[in-house]
């Protein structure tokens, strides 16, 4: 993996993630809050919501045939997705590499005038997360495979981000230029 894309998204890509085999959102049904063409500068944070990183991340999101395109890093690299507002300003984000056919990540971004925040959703950290509640996985609709979270329908997928949204802190924040 590059290395400026993966300290990016390592929380994602490394720790397991909350994934869908299918889309469970269409581009009829999504939502385009970010503009095409849009730049950020992404910083990622630590556990306590503080900003982590030595030299920030650039991203740049395009729209292109009715999916978003955000490319990053030094090679810029591309992730493609959609996004569908669940809360006021609360955003399911649905995204996957630019060439990979199908099978999504799943994020939560919450906008806040022109900083996004973002929430990862590593898997080992909502397991944690839920049984600590005296709950299971099988209360969102999921179950694990290969130390993934899969989830199956966008009901259980809201139901998860809202939960995480609550109880956890931010993993990074893009800072709109």
């Amino acid at each position: 993996m590059i290395r400026r894309l993966a300290a990016l998204f390592a929380p994602l890509l490394l720790a397991g993630c909350l994934i869908s085999d299918g889309d469970l959102v269409s581009p009829k049904e999504a939502d385009y809050p970010v503009a095409d063409g849009a730049r950020f500068t992404v910083h990622m944070l630590n556990e306590n919501g503080e900003r982590a990183d030595k030299t920030p991340e650039q991203a740049r999101v395009t729209v292109k045939s009715g999916r978003y395109t955000m490319r990053t890093g030094e090679e810029n690299k591309a992730f493609t997705g959609l996004m569908k507002e669940i809360g006021p300003d609360l955003y399911a984000v649905m995204i996957r590499e630019e060439d990979q056919g199908q099978g999504n990540l799943y994020a939560l971004m919450q906008r806040d005038g022109t900083t996004w925040w973002r929430w990862g959703m590593v898997c080992p950290d909502f397991v944690s997360l839920v049984e600590d509640e005296g709950m299971t996985l099988a209360d969102f609709g999921m179950i694990v495979r290969n130390s993934d979270c899969v989830v199956t329908d966008f009901g259980n997928l809201k139901k998860a981000l809202l939960f995480a949204h609550e109880r956890q802190k931010p993993d990074a924040e893009y800072v709109a230029e």
